[in-house]
């Protein structure tokens, strides 16, 4: 689909998108020093799309530049998720740059979903040849590499510090998508069975997949039909059963938007639905739009014993926006 076609289809997403990036967001300040509090028990840090590619040396200046920072933290940092899209066309030298960074950088252990462009776009703009299956099996073979195991799937689940992380991704089904994902039921059963083993305790559960779910976070608004389809992967209804999970994603290069966007246009960072909380983050490598377009941004998240605390920051810049904060009670 030509530029000019994208944009013409979804023309009010579209003219948003400009009202949105030019309307003043009154409130945010920046830059806060430290707001974690000292009761804090966990705290893990989130970025998605940071879309590495062999031709454009700033994205990996940017991730290197938010890991020391990282690494300079005053308080302790448990762990970084990475929402998906950590490549821009899927090619092998980006996928092992990216794991060298965060092998090299990181301060603390990293969890990594696969998204779209690390496996439905190969052959994009003739960069790499292989196919979606192999692409995904470069994939399951680096991640392995980095953690040390042995998963054979595009999916799997791992504890840090006495937290879980359930990681969804793409299995390729039939020839696989360039935007969408394929779910098997094998990969839906794992997530009911994982969260019936792990909510048990009453302490939250992270569920990592680089897509939103359909009409969440303002999907519908941003990128219709570009979520998980729930005709057809219904992980909602799954979640839904157990306590206190988070459900992390990225995809829709949706910047940073005040508590009082969500309030007129429904278009979040952070949504609760029937007891899941959906975190939706803006893009790390490539520029936002919806909201703040700086890369760089991301969100901490720090758990306490009766509450989380979501707070929207720059990793780069070290910029906090307070006024976009979120504060979810566990139950």
């Amino acid at each position: 689909m030509s530029v000019a076609n994208a944009i013409f289809s979804n023309l009010g997403a579209f003219l948003l998108s400009i009202f949105l990036t030019l309307t003043p967001y009154a409130g945010i300040e920046a830059p806060v020093i430290d707001t974690k509090k000292d009761d804090c028990l966990f705290t893990l840090e989130m970025i998605s799309d940071t879309h590495l590619e062999q031709t454009e040396f700033l994205r990996p200046e940017f991730l290197k530049s938010g890991l020391r920072n990282l690494s300079r933290a005053k308080t302790d940092v448990n762990a970084l998720v990475v929402a998906g899209d950590i490549t821009n066309y899927a090619d092998e030298p980006s996928l092992a740059e990216y794991f060298d960074i965060i092998s090299e950088y990181s301060p603390c252990p990293v969890i990594t979903a696969a998204g779209n462009h690390d496996i439905g776009h190969v052959g994009d703009r003739d960069v790499t040849n292989i196919t979606r299956e192999e692409a995904m099996a470069n994939f399951i073979r680096y991640s392995n590499e980095y953690y040390g195991t042995n998963h054979e799937h595009n999916y799997f689940s791992m504890e840090i510090d006495g937290y879980t992380f359930i990681v969804l991704g793409d299995e390729v089904i039939n020839g696989g998508h360039w935007d969408a994902m394929d779910m098997s039921p094998e990969q839906i059963a794992f997530l009911d069975a994982e969260l019936a083993r792990t909510t048990t305790e009453g302490k939250p559960v992270f569920v990592v997949c680089h897509w939103p779910v359909d009409d969440i976070n303002g999907e519908d608004v941003i990128w219709p039909d570009s979520g998980i389809d729930l005709s057809i992967n219904d992980i909602k209804s799954v979640m839904e059963k157990y306590p206190n999970v988070f459900y992390i994603s990225g995809h829709m290069h949706s910047g940073i938007k005040c508590t009082k966007i969500d309030e007129m246009y429904g278009l979040s960072n952070v949504e609760q639905v029937n007891g899941v909380t959906y975190i939706n983050l803006p893009t790390y490598g490539i520029v936002n739009m919806f909201g703040l377009l700086q890369a760089g941004t991301g969100m901490q998240l720090e758990v306490y014993e009766n509450e989380v605390i979501i707070r929207p920051r720059n990793f780069i810049t070290n910029q906090w926006f307070t006024n976009s904060s979120y504060t979810i009670e566990l139950a």
